[in-house]
């Protein structure tokens, strides 16, 4: 497996985005909107449970090491609606916990047929390629539509900006040696999978 420079990360990210829009053959009774929270980020629910039920009808929200958390009950007070196909995560230590709930998630609901990955945008690269790897090590093949979400008080980033970005191009790298993380190689072979 190679190791991704920082230049490969860049286009993979703009890849990201700009190849993989919304996956035209989904349905939203089979697509599930798999939101991924984050730290002084809670634009990052309240954005992104716009997405829901119009782009998917399930909407689950990955957990957290309490940094923060939210319950169901939290979800329901942003979204206005109680649902069964809200399910909310229980703690988790790293992305690659998140990721493998969702995997087992979609274990337990083979109708799902698509999934729509949502957080801040420089998070989203990495939580695609974390949640390709998982994917992968589980033999689930699903289209994935990453969404980034933007912060509605200024860029998607955090007050340090391109520190954001930066820090996770190199987690990218990281986490790829660590085999967390898919490879320029498996993104490829998944885009051409996609595509096809």
């Amino acid at each position: 497996m190679s190791s991704i420079s920082e230049l490969e990360i860049f286009r993979i990210f703009l890849q990201i985005l700009i190849d993989g829009p919304h996956w035209k053959k989904g349905k939203p009774e089979e697509t599930a909107i798999f939101l991924l929270p984050g730290v002084h980020q809670e634009y990052r629910i309240t954005e992104g449970v716009k997405l829901w039920p119009n782009a998917g009808k399930y909407l689950w929200v990955a957990g957290t090491r309490g940094d923060p958390t939210y319950s169901k009950e939290d979800i329901i007070a942003v979204t206005g609606k109680d649902s069964t196909d809200i399910v909310c995560g229980g703690f988790a230590r790293f992305t690659p916990d998140q990721m493998n709930w969702c995997v087992s998630l979609l274990k337990q609901n083979p109708h799902i047929k698509h999934i729509v990955v949502t957080t801040a945008a420089y998070h989203l690269p990495r939580c695609v390629l974390t949640l390709l790897k998982a994917l992968k090590k589980s033999g689930i093949q699903i289209p994935m539509t990453p969404m980034p979400l933007i912060n509605p008080n200024g860029d998607s980033f955090s007050v340090n900006g391109t520190e954001d970005f930066a820090l996770e191009m190199k987690k990218i790298q990281e986490y790829q040696q660590k085999g967390d993380v898919a490879s320029l190689e498996d993104w490829k072979e998944y885009l051409a999978w996609r595509i096809s």
